[in-house]
Parts: C-alpha cells; sequence; structure tokens
C-alpha cells in the first residue's frame, strides 16, 4: 500500500533496468481549466515518474463497461438485456452502437473528476482499454464501437493538465485472454488469445498504443504502459511468456523510438500465476515494472475475520523475487458478499483502508484502487464515493501515520479487531 514513505531510499541503489523510473527535476506550476492549481511534472522529453509512492486509482468503465460495476450506465445505452461489449454492439447495429458509447465516453470521466482526485492528494490514473480501440485489428466477426481514440487523447490531456502519472493498460486481448469476464470485452469461455494470430495482434496493437504515446501531445505524462491485464492462470499458456511477453517488448522499444526516457513497460508478476514474465525478455531490458492485483476478498488463505484481514493488509509483501518496481494496480475495499455491513463498520473499513496503503508502500512501489467510480450504491468498490462518505480521507500522509491501521495489537496481529 502506499504512504508517507517515499520511493523507497533503495531506488538510489537500483540498476539501470529502473532508472526510468525516475522524474524529471523540472516541473512547473500551471492553473488547470476549472482554476485548481496544481504542479505539472513537465520535461521536453514528456515521460516522467514519481519520486513518491504511486497512489492511484483506475478508470474502469471508460472504455471497457463491465456491467455489475456500471449498471446503470450500461442500461443508458441500451444494452440491460446484454452482458457486454461485444454483445451489445451486435445487438445495436455499429452506427447506433458508436453514438452511444461515444457519448458515453465523452460524459463518464470529467474535469470534475480530475479536480476531486487533485483534492483527494491522487497522483496517477491507470486506463484499462480494449484492442479494438485500434479498429483497424477488429475482425469482419467481431462487434466492438468505434471511435475512441479522440476520447483516449480527450482523457490523457485532462489527466496530464492535473499533473496525474498515466498507465495505459492492453486490458481486453484479441481473442480474450480469461474466460467469463466482463473487462475483456466480450464474455465467453472460448479463451483464443494464445496463439500466433491474436499474440500477433496483441503486439499491433501495444505497437498502435506506443505509437499514440509518442506522437501525441495530449498523452505527455503517460510513463507506462500495461502489455496484458490478467491472464489465465496455470502453465497451459508457456509461449506467453516465451512467445508474446518478449515480442511485446521489443515492439514498445521499437515504436518508442530512441530516447532516453523510455516508457516502463509492465507485466503482471510472477504471483499473478502466469508465468515468470522475466524469463525470455532480451538480455539487458530496461525499464520494466510488474503488476499485482490483490483482492483478499477472492484469497481463501486469509480468514474471513476483520483482524486477519488487517494483518494479512499489514504484512503481505506482493512483490516477487527479482520484480521491481512492482505496483499493484488493482485492490478495492470489499469483502466476501454479506460480510461486514458497511453501514455498520465504518471504522473498521477505514482501518482497513489505512493498513492495505501501509502495507503497499512499504513492499511495493505504490498502488491504484479498483475503481475510481461505479454506478454502485456501495463505496467498497467506489474511491470517490467512499471519499465522500468519509471513508477515504484527503490526506493520506497523515493517515498512514496516524490511523493505527498497522500498530500491534494483542500477539502478532494488528487492530485490535474481533
Amino acid at each position: 500500500m502506499r504512504g508517507s514513505l517515499t520511493l523507497i531510499a533503495s531506488l538510489a541503489a537500483l540498476s539501470s533496468v529502473t532508472q526510468a523510473w525516475l522524474p524529471s527535476q523540472v516541473s512547473r506550476t500551471v492553473t488547470g481549466r476549472r482554476g485548481l492549481t496544481v504542479v505539472e511534472p513537465y520535461s521536453p522529453a514528456r515521460r516522467w515518474m514519481l519520486s513518491s509512492k504511486i497512489r492511484g486509482v483506475n478508470l474502469g468503465c471508460l472504455f471497457i463497461i463491465e456491467k455489475w460495476l456500471c449498471p446503470d450506465e450500461w442500461n443508458t445505452i441500451g444494452c440491460s438485456d446484454q452482458n457486454d461489449e461485444f454483445n451489445c454492439v451486435a445487438k445495436l447495429g455499429q452506427e447506433q452502437a458508436n453514438s452511444k458509447f461515444q457519448n458515453h465516453w465523452g460524459s463518464w470521466i470529467t474535469e470534475d473528476d480530475f479536480d476531486k482526485m487533485n483534492s483527494l492528494n491522487l497522483n496517477a490514473v491507470r486506463i484499462p482499454i480494449g484492442f479494438w480501440m485500434d479498429e483497424g485489428l477488429v475482425g469482419s466477426d467481431e462487434h466492438y464501437p468505434q471511435g475512441g481514440e479522440k476520447y483516449l487523447l480527450d482523457i490523457c490531456e485532462m489527466a496530464s493538465s492535473h499533473g496525474m502519472y498515466i498507465m495505459l493498460e492492453m486490458h481486453a486481448a484479441p481473442g480474450v485472454q480469461t474466460s467469463d469476464q466482463q473487462f475483456t470485452g466480450h464474455v465467453t469461455t472460448d479463451v483464443e488469445f494464445f496463439n500466433d494470430n491474436n499474440y500477433q495482434r496483441g503486439v499491433d496493437f501495444l505497437t498502435y498504443l506506443t505509437k499514440l504515446v509518442a506522437n501525441n501531445n495530449q498523452t505527455r505524462n503517460v510513463g507506462m504502459i500495461g502489455v496484458l491485464n490478467e491472464p489465465e492462470r496455470g502453465n497451459s499458456h508457456p509461449d506467453l511468456t516465451s512467445d508474446f511477453y518478449p515480442k511485446a517488448y521489443s515492439a514498445i522499444r521499437e515504436a518508442e523510438g530512441n530516447r532516453s526516457d523510455k516508457l516502463h513497460i509492465a507485466f503482471m508478476g510472477t504471483n499473478w500465476g502466469s508465468g515468470d514474465p522475466k524469463q525470455y525478455l532480451p538480455p539487458g531490458y530496461e525499464s520494466v515494472a510488474f503488476e499485482s492485483h490483490r483482492y483478499q476478498r477472492w484469497d481463501s488463505s486469509v480468514q474471513v475475520k476483520k483482524a486477519a484481514y488487517i494483518n494479512d493488509a499489514c504484512t503481505n509483501d506482493q512483490t516477487a523475487d527479482g520484480e521491481t518496481p512492482t505496483l499493484v494496480t488493482e485492490w478495492c475495499i470489499e469483502p466476501p458478499d454479506n460480510v461486514w455491513d458497511p453501514d455498520a463498520n465504518e471504522e473498521f473499513y477505514k482501518k482497513w483502508f489505512a493498513a492495505q496503503v501501509i502495507g503497499f508502500e512499504k513492499y511495493a512501489a505504490g498502488w491504484m484502487f479498483w475503481n475510481w467510480k461505479s454506478d454502485l450504491d456501495d463505496w467498497r468498490w467506489d474511491y470517490s464515493k467512499a471519499a465522500d462518505a468519509l471513508i477515504i480521507p484527503s490526506d493520506l500522509d497523515n493517515m498512514t501515520t496516524n490511523s493505527g491501521a498497522c500498530s500491534t495489537g494483542s500477539g502478532s496481529t494488528y487492530g485490535h479487531w474481533p
């Protein structure tokens, strides 16, 4: 989790593999379009990384809508009877779908959202994207909304002008990388990403995304590209690490050109369970980062008890050997369903949020909460609503110092919870 810790004193000792993690020391004070003054890191090279911990949020439901998370928005588009974007577009027809989705892209995240992020002292956003953003990669038998590139550039401009570090992620891959998940854009058991044709389409999409970053001023604060979100776990696709990952790395490096400030290229870390992403990368690879997703609600090794959740949050190291820097790019504060009613357990949720932040900032380079906003009447998946409910404070530094969340209670547990 994050805290008032600086980006680990050991950063100074890191090898050249992670040197691009350091920001430019040049910054400027700018006044945003709504009069909010922020310090915007600025460099002619346009890529930067924070000298403190990443404290960010995901912009989920923007370019990939998940019905479970944003049901009202999904209904507005007209697809309440569909489960994913693929089938929604097939139902509406391309022209009507384009209009509906473009209205959504232009309104879901606004300047007001970034103003609020600034007020809460967040410094980064992760933007999940489907491969269909590059419309030339979509097959004749695939159905996805069109026209997203303009809106991606608009969002990057808003984030950049508010001084936010930006991570772009291939969240939905060609052919689908894991089954029965709305975040892939197509809920299906036919997982077909893991073949030569779709690997190449994935590489082509990452090339497209990198060139978009390299050639547009709006993307000046993009410092990281995530290669692939949550591929299937297990050892059934060894060519993911031996074939796709090294090709993806090389394609991004080639597309960004001969720059001294390389983009960070992020892979799901070894702890995710789909292989060692480092194993087949080219010798001398540089500026590589690793993603961890930490949802305690789905970890059967953690007892569903308040003390166990907080103890685990304070002590669970999400960084695998040799995988520095690691970012915890998805997490939340919802336990298993129907446990610990939020209205009756606010103090616990405050402590649990703080404990996760403290732990992630102790062991990793930062975090990005899932999600910034939703349609749910539940702030446990919604950073903005949780802040309004005073579960999440604006002063994260003070929280990590004074919350007491990771103070030792009786025995070796934390937080004094039953």
